[in-house]
């Protein structure tokens, strides 16, 4: 049973760190984007992510948050404006990648479900937030 799970454990890192460097961007997310901008490239100030969080009424699941929604937005309400602008790279960088799709996926799987429509008006909003959250590693 050890020998399995040290298996399971090895290979998912492999896999993980395989997915990290496989990051590329799809063309037809970028084109999207480009056709339509969430607004993330010009409004991302901590109230923006705040706003975010209360439309999809996201509720963290990584253990230090316990579950509250209310810490999460205090956090992000002390974040320096470095750090906000760094979720705004990294939100409009990964949500053009050819992972957009699995990722939606993922935020229903975890979160309370979204429709695709939802997901790709605030994709580059909630990946930075998921990062944070634990659910995905963009790192």
């Amino acid at each position: 049973m050890r020998r399995f799970l040290f298996a399971a454990i090895a290979l998912l890192s492999i896999i993980t760190v395989q997915a990290q460097s496989n990051y590329n961007i799809d063309i037809t997310w970028d084109a999207y984007y480009k056709l339509h901008p969430s607004g993330i490239e010009s409004n991302f100030e901590s109230s923006d992510f705040v706003d975010v969080i209360e439309r999809v009424n996201f509720i963290p699941v990584k253990k230090e948050l316990n579950g509250n929604q209310q810490l999460l937005k205090r956090v992000l309400l002390m974040f320096s404006p470095a750090d906000l602008k760094q979720m705004q790279i990294t939100g409009n960088y990964y949500s053009r990648t050819t992972k957009h799709d699995d990722y939606f996926r993922l935020y229903n799987m975890v979160y309370k479900p979204i429709s695709k429509d939802e997901w790709n008006k605030l994709c580059p909003y909630l990946i930075p937030i998921m990062d944070l959250d634990g659910t995905i590693n963009l790192r």
